[in-house]
């Protein structure tokens, strides 16, 4: 059980460390250019998407190989949305109002790539 919850925290770690490093390169790209608008992403909703396709009888590398594929997938899915819509992506919490989420076009995006 022990190692469940750690497997989840650093799981989640991953994919949020891909998401910040994206997010990071594409305002700083986007920073140096002309103003940008802005756009959400809420890593977490889809950090527990993938959890939940995760089965507790996996072993360790199984569940490390397939959230690194996960992790892939959702970085890239950031950028290609970004470029799509012009925008620069931030995280969810960091955005009280007034700006539209992304989060299901994400989403698609992965879903896609799975294919």
């Amino acid at each position: 059980m022990n190692g469940a919850v750690i497997n989840s925290t650093g799981l989640v770690t991953v994919i949020i460390a891909a998401l910040v490093g994206s997010a990071a390169t594409l305002l700083t790209e986007r920073w140096m250019g002309q103003p940008q608008k802005l756009a959400t992403v809420d890593p977490g909703i889809l950090v527990a998407e993938h959890l939940q396709t995760i089965d507790p009888g996996m072993d360790e590398d199984a569940i490390k190989a397939r959230s690194q594929a996960y992790a892939k997938r959702l970085d890239a899915a950031v950028t290609r949305v970004a470029n799509k819509y012009h925008v620069v992506l931030l995280v969810k919490p960091s955005v009280i109002t007034g700006v539209p989420d992304l989060t299901d076009e994400v989403r698609r995006q992965v879903d896609e790539q799975a294919r």
